[in-house]
């Protein structure tokens, strides 16, 4: 009978886990401050931290962060005394603003498998001084991954680098040198994510076993006895060159984050932009989305979000789609006149947000996966126009609007010739029009779906012109 009522409790345990996971895992992003980072390194790992997590809340905007910085020291203030600390930046939070939000706070040198126990020590509440931080513990309500920035060596002669408990360096393979990252494996079912910068034999070895499965890491590694990732593909992810990117590598932590993301099946997009200085100098914004199954796409909106404030404007443009599920935004200075208008200033990042019509479906987002930037556009720069003017004189009015199908185009300007389109967010055109001076036009849509529709009016001197209308 108890058998019997233990196979039933650990069947319902992992059927919770399972319906829990579906709103996203707890990422905790673990940042080495040691000594051999560099401050130029330090500025490249943090880059490649916040892309990771913009992709993973890509993934599932459940997702969510707790950045977590180890080292031996405090940055700048060299007391002469070393030993483990841990600096927790914020409680779990879905939150780009909040949990991107953070410096380098500690230096000198680093002991991962104790900061580990630190980290264990803020999961169980339990009060510990080498916490150095305001947040002291961590709320953890899904299931958890600890993602691992480091270019550690395995162990060495002092506290500078150490991703083993020193006490057990010499014993290869052991679970001792091991302990606390097998308690978060074994015993809370946390999975372990390595990004390491290291061309040394052994430190690879040993990184490669901290990893746990969901990778694509099939080499050699420290063989630890009763580790569940045993035999499996490591989730080690080996650098060369430091946290920067080569050129080839745009879409490094996007498909890292594939690996490691629980995706909720509400669809997926991305896209690139290689971010320009200034409004005058921006590049085309190109990407590509799938939708839930048997969904269709409503409609996709550009974002404009102030990295210091947080403030979310609504761009001046419409995607232009393009074969398959591509899309693309082509911009003016008048695309950024919300945010213009709004006083906004400083650095910015873009967000694409994707509405469907699937049954019970979120939202989807994503941000810029273009890896070498830590913003995507600067309104400080000058502009070349003015963007007040462009809100305040509309060239189309579309009346009613939402329409049940029949609805009028009204031009504010007088054109001698031009074209009316009407076409739907694939890019398909439902209806067309010669202007020949006409001021008002009626169109059509009862037959169509419900759905949003893009009107654009092109002039005789090639001036463009759109505004959306909903079919109701």
């Amino acid at each position: 009978m108890k058998k019997t009522f233990l196979f039933f409790f650990m069947t319902f345990l992992m059927s919770w886990s399972v319906l829990n996971a579906q709103n996203g895992f707890d990422y905790i992003i673990m940042l080495d401050n040691g000594g051999t980072t560099t401050k130029q390194e330090y500025i490249k790992m943090r880059r490649g931290a916040n892309k990771l997590m913009e992709q993973l809340l890509a993934c599932n905007p459940e997702s969510r962060f707790a950045v977590v910085q180890y080292g031996t020291g405090v940055f700048d203030n060299d007391t002469g005394v070393y030993k483990p600390l841990i600096y927790i930046e914020s409680d779990f939070t879905n939150d780009l603003l909040i949990a991107q939000n953070f410096e380098r706070r500690l230096d000198f040198g680093d002991n991962f498998q104790k900061s580990v126990g630190l980290v264990g020590d803020a999961l169980d509440g339990v009060s510990n001084t080498d916490i150095i931080s305001p947040q002291k513990t961590l709320n953890k309500i899904q299931i958890g991954r600890v993602i691992v920035f480091t270019d550690a060596e395995r162990d060495s002669n002092s506290l500078s680098s150490h991703l083993v408990d020193p006490a057990f360096a010499s014993n290869y393979g052991s679970y001792d040198a091991f302990a606390n990252v097998m308690n978060f494996k074994i015993d809370r079912a946390i999975r372990f994510t390595v990004v390491h910068v290291s061309t040394d034999n052994n430190a690879i070895l040993a990184a490669a076993s901290i990893a746990s499965s969901e990778g694509a890491y099939t080499d050699q590694y420290e063989m630890v006895a009763a580790d569940p990732s045993n035999g499996h593909p490591r989730s080690y992810f080996n650098r060369t060159n430091g946290f920067g990117m080569y050129d080839y590598e745009v879409n490094y932590w996007k498909n890292l984050a594939a690996y490691i993301c629980l995706s909720n099946g509400m669809g997926t997009l991305d896209f690139l932009y290689e971010p320009g200085a200034c409004i005058s100098g921006t590049s085309d914004l190109t990407g590509a989305y799938v939708l839930p199954a048997g969904a269709t796409l409503q409609e996709l909106k550009l974002e404009l979000i102030n990295m210091q404030t947080g403030a979310v404007y609504p761009m001046e443009s419409d995607p232009v789609f393009g074969t398959g599920n591509s899309f693309k935004y082509n911009f003016t200075p008048y695309s950024f006149a919300h945010a213009l208008n709004a006083g906004s200033t400083g650095l910015h990042k873009f967000r694409v947000k994707m509405i469907s019509n699937a049954p019970n479906s979120s939202v989807a987002y994503s941000w810029n996966k273009y890896p070498f930037f830590d913003y995507d556009i600067n309104l400080d720069c000058p502009m070349l126009l003015s963007a007040k003017s462009s809100v305040g004189e509309k060239m189309l009015k579309l009346t009613p609007n939402p329409t049940n199908g029949l609805f009028k185009v009204i031009l504010n300007k007088d054109i001698k010739s031009g074209t009316l389109e009407v076409r739907d967010l694939i890019g398909n055109m439902v209806y067309n029009k010669v202007l020949r001076g006409d001021k008002e036009i009626e169109v059509d849509l009862s037959s169509r779906k419900e759905g949003v529709y893009i009107v654009n009016v092109t002039t005789d001197k090639n001036e463009k012109y759109s505004e959306k209308i909903i079919k109701k």
